[in-house]
């Protein structure tokens, strides 16, 4: 019910918020991939044998992110769920702990998901290898709940709006050079800083900040692979970029 109900807001300030976005819609033509990639699922299990985690959940991840990848003719689906009984294993970071499981564990020709129920960093929601959907024995998503679409558009080479090197222009002048190299994607001044305020109600953007030539910024706040919560969908740009991450590999080996 609880995650009903946070999907539900998330859907009414996504209709409010989207008029001001540039997010794709299913008319425009676009590259396809014509795929469905199977999902390896390894639940991690706490000291006490349990796990926040249950197929409903992992079938709701899988739910959203089909929808959200149906514009490149890509799919996922459920081939095999196992679980990780060693308790250490249910609190990881990026550096520790990763790489003794993905050895352990790794399944090729699968994208292997890594469920927990917490990160060290509190704010951690997941993280993957950036642009690996094509190689075999890298295509892995550690997350706890509620942003597989995000983590899957690392997986197949975005990312954040407001990463990469350089300050993007408002203008969008050097959008192709700086930023996340993606120009209908507006330049995202977000950085993680618990004295901004970059939310109003309704996911309005009121953060007053200009950028070097005195502009104001207006990001896509329902872009999902931005930082602001208000998932709403890609871009053109963005989804051009996925598939081509894959169509172009010459490390298609599944």
């Amino acid at each position: 019910m609880k995650k009903y109900i946070l999907s539900l807001i998330a859907a009414v300030m996504c209709s409010l918020s989207i008029s001001a976005q540039d997010l794709h819609t299913l008319d425009k033509e676009l590259p396809c991939i014509n795929k469905t990639f199977s999902v390896y699922f390894h639940v991690t299990l706490d000291s006490l044998r349990t796990t926040s985690w249950d197929i409903e959940a992992m079938e709701a991840e899988i739910a959203a992110t089909n929808q959200y990848f149906a514009p490149i003719c890509a799919q996922f689906e459920i081939c095999k769920i196992d679980t990780l009984e060693n308790w250490s294993w249910d609190s990881l970071s990026r550096d520790y702990r990763v790489d003794e499981i993905n050895r352990l564990f790794y399944q090729e020709n699968r994208i292997n998901i890594y469920l927990v129920d917490r990160f060290d960093d509190p704010n951690l929601c997941g993280f993957a290898n950036l642009g690996q959907i094509a190689n075999e024995n890298n295509a892995k998503i550690y997350i706890k709940g509620g942003c597989l679409p995000h983590e899957m558009g690392h997986l197949f080479g975005l990312l954040h709006t407001f990463e990469g090197s350089g300050v993007e222009n408002v203008d969008g002048s050097n959008c192709d050079l700086v930023g996340d190299l993606i120009c209908d994607t507006p330049a995202d001044p977000y950085i993680e800083d618990s004295q901004i305020q970059w939310l109003g109600d309704n996911c309005e953007f009121i953060f007053t900040g200009t950028d070097i030539n005195g502009e104001f910024y207006q990001p896509d706040v329902g872009n999902i692979m931005s930082y602001y919560g208000c998932d709403c969908g890609f871009t053109r740009g963005q989804y051009i970029k996925m598939a081509n991450t894959w169509l172009n590999s010459d490390r298609k080996m599944w």
